[in-house]
């Protein structure tokens, strides 16, 4: 009779594979079609896990939006011009995010029909544009349209380059994408 050993739980790992699952599906489903169920069973886990962990499916779209993108690899943020575009053009750029099969900041775009969903979509919408704002260098909102300009650029970038194809945006690179973004941030916040 063979011994079976117990799987060794890992909450940490756990919630993380539950993120990455919850983001690709939000990324490339949306909201309203994404089940916890399918996000469950993509990670191989109990339904009830995902409540556990997250409360809802509400909750699961706001850890999984404040999760991705973020500035760099390591969660950190950059404080001048100069990283800001840095890490716009990382994050645009065509090798970015492998692991989903568009950016995930399309799960911002998609319509979840659902008020608060949509509030949370703006709310991380503008929470970015401030970041935006702290790294170029300027307190307060007096700016924030400019810096709402910039992020509505990175969002049609990450749009054409995902659902259009449009070369040679859809295979620029971060070096190829550094130059003009950082002159669009130099010129929208001086």
């Amino acid at each position: 009779m063979a011994e079976t050993t117990p799987r060794r739980r890992d909450a940490a790992a756990t919630r993380q594979a539950l993120l990455e699952a919850a983001a690709r599906r939000f990324t490339r489903l949306g909201y309203e079609r994404t089940t916890l169920r399918d996000i469950a069973g993509d990670v191989g886990v109990n339904l009830a896990l995902i409540k556990r962990y997250f409360g809802s499916k509400e909750g699961l779209l706001k850890a999984a939006m404040s999760a991705s993108p973020r500035f760099g690899g390591d969660g950190e943020r950059p404080w001048d011009r100069t990283a800001l575009a840095d890490a716009l053009a990382r994050h645009l750029s065509s090798d970015a995010w492998p692991e989903f099969d568009e950016h995930p900041v399309l799960m911002l775009l998609r319509v979840s029909g659902d008020a608060q969903v949509d509030g949370l979509r703006r709310q991380a919408l503008l929470d970015f544009g401030r970041k935006v704002l702290t790294a170029a260098g300027h307190e307060g909102d007096d700016r924030l349209l400019e810096a709402e300009l910039v992020v509505a650029l990175g969002v049609g970038i990450a749009v054409v380059r995902s659902a259009v194809g449009l070369q040679p945006l859809r295979d620029a690179t971060a070096e190829q994408l550094h130059g003009p973004l950082a002159a669009v941030v130099d010129a929208l916040l001086p």
